[in-house]
């Protein structure tokens, strides 16, 4: 097996947990992938400039308090440890900031889930505005979004407001595999949702 089929089994795969934790949470009334017919496509996007397209891993709806009937799009991250989760997180939210002006309503919660945190001792400056503007000028975004290499013209185009929404719907979320052994047993969920009188679904 090639890296490149490595790399995409390993994505699926943490896909396919990252779906599994979130059901758990008995917080998710519905999560669908980027590759399902019906609302997969709900989770793809175009840049701006450039003509690429990009799409999130995972969407749905949340369930419960504050967060009932909110939107969530994530990027799943199943590394073993940080590798290039850096760039990668730049990229990611370049992508919230193009996502949030297309489809507004599908971004009331944009989350980072990965298994490896990243720049530990930055962690708590991830969700900044001034992060947030600095991804979006970094030069493997600054084209694609802003349609220039100028950072001055690119900062001219920036939206403000935008960058604010982000530093309130991006949730980085990190995971280990006995945290994804701590949940609700197969048993007590199904009772669990009986009794909330939601209909059975696969898991």
């Amino acid at each position: 097996m090639v890296a490149g089929e490595i790399h995409q089994q390993t994505g699926s795969i943490g896909i396919d947990r990252a779906k599994r934790w979130l059901d758990n949470t008995t917080r998710v009334s519905s999560i669908y992938t980027n590759t399902e017919k019906v609302f997969g496509d709900l989770l793809h996007f175009r840049w701006p400039h450039g003509g690429q397209s990009f799409s999130f891993d995972i969407g749905g709806k949340l369930r419960g308090g504050a967060l009932h009937d909110k939107s969530f799009m994530a990027e799943v991250k199943a590394y073993k440890y940080e590798m290039d989760s850096a760039r990668e997180y730049a990229e990611f939210v370049a992508e919230c900031y193009v996502a949030f002006q297309d489809k507004p309503d599908y971004c009331d919660n944009l989350i980072w889930l990965s298994w490896a945190p990243f720049q530990a001792q930055s962690w708590h400056k991830h969700r900044t505005p001034e992060t947030i503007r600095k991804h979006l000028l970094h030069k493997e975004n600054i084209h694609r979004v802003f349609g220039t290499t100028s950072v001055e013209e690119a900062k001219a185009k920036l939206n403000e407001q935008v960058v604010y929404e982000l530093t309130n719907r991006l949730w980085l979320l990190t995971l280990c595999e006995e945290q994804e052994s701590l949940v609700i047993t197969t048993d007590n969920y199904n009772r669990l949702r009986a009794f909330m009188g939601v209909d059975e679904e696969s898991r």
